[in-house]
């Protein structure tokens, strides 16, 4: 009777320790094609059993000593001759066995390509405002005759300006660059229709205009997906917070508030959609 007990025992250790691994599941597919699968990727990340996405591009990772909501290191997906889309997206990814993950690639070079034509468009753009601008500071001075102290302090404005557009320009280039046609959101398509007209400028201006907020306010909108991921993010923040609280320092502590807050805010909401 004690040798079947012990034998039960072991047996149920073995199935829990089965139950405790996470198998990722995603899916890889071309950019701009109707989300075709792409087959042959290698998945790889630390701890991980490595794999390769199947005929329909899907993927199943296992992940053998982690549990849900664990950070994941050193991903690496990998192609030959395409390169990833959604790279961010990519690396925030956290171990958990509800979630699809998704990999977007596109042929290798093709995003330092579109970059660089958003980005000369735009560069061309700025550098005519800029000589319009000054072209009319000069008008002004010789007309007004301004003192030049007040036309170097005008001048060192609109550099300072121009210097902005610029930084702002190499971020948003490749941002418009790594817009996949296939699942378009609405401001996504405003974009996308400025882009395509040259207008990079008016693009940039919609971006900007959006907010960091509304962005996340519209995603915490969406019901399924938060009841879903919310296990997952909640233990996300929680791993951040005690890497912060360890870090120690006034600027950590600062970013720790504010995931609190952003855990309260998630939590609340949460429970307003259950009521509904």
């Amino acid at each position: 009777m004690r040798k079947y007990l012990l034998s039960s025992a072991f047996c149920g250790l073995c199935v829990f320790g089965i139950q405790a691994q996470v198998t990722l599941k995603g899916v890889a597919v071309k950019m701009n094609s109707d989300f075709t699968p792409v087959a042959g990727v290698e998945v790889v990340v630390q701890g991980g059993v490595p794999t390769l996405t199947d005929g329909a591009g899907t993927f199943m990772l296992k992940l053998p000593h982690m549990e849900p909501g664990d950070l994941l290191f050193d991903i690496r997906i990998s192609k030959q001759g395409m390169e990833i889309v959604n790279l961010k997206e990519v690396e925030q990814w956290v171990a958990s066995g509800d979630i699809l993950y998704k990999v977007v690639l596109c042929p290798k070079g093709y995003i330092e390509q579109s970059r660089r034509k958003f980005y000369n468009i735009g560069k061309s753009y700025y550098q005519r405002e800029y000589e319009r601008k000054l072209q009319e500071l000069r008008v002004t001075r010789e007309l007004q005759q301004a003192d030049i102290a007040t036309f170097e302090q005008e001048m060192s404005q609109l550099s300072q300006e121009y210097d902005k557009r610029m930084k702002l320009l190499d971020y948003y280039a490749d941002k418009f660059a790594r817009i996949n046609k296939d699942e378009l959101s609405a401001m996504e398509r405003q974009v996308m229709a400025l882009v395509e007209k040259g207008d990079i400028d008016g693009a940039i201006h919609i971006y900007e205009a959006s907010g960091i907020v509304e962005q996340f306010s519209n995603k915490m909108a969406q019901r399924d997906s938060l009841q879903q991921s919310l296990q997952t993010t909640r233990r996300l923040i929680k791993q951040q917070l005690e890497w912060y609280e360890k870090e120690g320092g006034s600027v950590s502590q600062e970013k720790a508030i504010q995931l609190k807050q952003a855990l309260q805010q998630l939590e609340e909401k949460y429970k307003l959609m259950n009521r509904k």
